[in-house]
């Protein structure tokens, strides 16, 4: 095991350090809220680390971006969730390269999924550089937690599931919604930030005008895992 510091690209904005501190708050608020395996969100993020998409599920985790609003010490005119998911974008982006240049010669390193204490985010990586990023529990429904072993066989048969979840949304939803719709234009969609803000990016293409949500939440209900 490794410890990291999370770093943003010099694509996206420096991190707010305070809403950093407070990261690590929400995911222990999450972990005493859940005793089963639990979806809290979804992000999904274009190779330049902006927020195209993004849903809160769980309770726990909307408790926690409110308490992160509510204790943020960033400028008035800043979402700290905002600067969250910046934050999970650059140390998704900074272990992607350590991990691919730890990997031995002529393979290629992928990074799948980071457990800490509190929660694991599962991470899935087009080959056009679009990344979807699941936070969850770590503990899977059923799991005896007196048992290391069966503990950590049924994690791995979850991080497996969660992983071709992952790539089911890609290719069957977000390709087959978004991608192929008449409306879509490469590189000019709008952002999470430009939706929340009422600006709506000018002419960019709007993912709201897609099924995509609709068929996202039904898809993740009918998952074992997803409560």
């Amino acid at each position: 095991e490794f410890l990291a510091t999370p770093t943003i690209p010099p694509t996206t904005d420096p991190p707010n350090h305070a809403v950093e501190s407070n990261v690590y708050n929400v995911a222990s608020l999450v972990a005493r809220n859940s005793s089963q395996m639990v979806v809290h969100s979804l992000h999904i993020f274009d190779r330049k680390g902006k927020t195209l998409f993004s849903k809160t599920y769980s309770k726990a985790a909307a408790i926690g971006q409110q308490q992160l609003r509510q204790t943020s010490q960033g400028p008035a005119e800043e979402d700290p969730v905002d600067e969250q998911r910046k934050l999970v974008f650059g140390m998704l982006f900074s272990l992607r390269e350590l991990v691919g240049s730890l990997a031995p010669e002529g393979e290629k390193g992928g990074l799948h999924s980071i457990r800490t204490g509190a929660s694991t985010l599962h991470n899935y990586e087009t080959l056009s550089g679009v990344r979807f990023a699941m936070y969850t529990t770590n503990d899977v429904g059923g799991a005896d937690a007196s048992s290391s072993s069966r503990r950590s066989s049924a994690a791995a048969e979850s991080n497996v599931s969660v992983r071709d979840a992952l790539r089911h949304i890609y290719t069957e939803l977000w390709v087959e919604s978004v991608i192929k719709s008449p409306l879509y234009r490469p590189g000019e969609m709008s952002t999470v930030g430009q939706r929340s803000s009422g600006s709506g990016g000018g002419d960019a293409f709007d993912i709201r005008s897609t099924n995509f949500e609709k068929k996202l939440d039904s898809f993740l209900q009918s998952m074992p895992w997803f409560r």
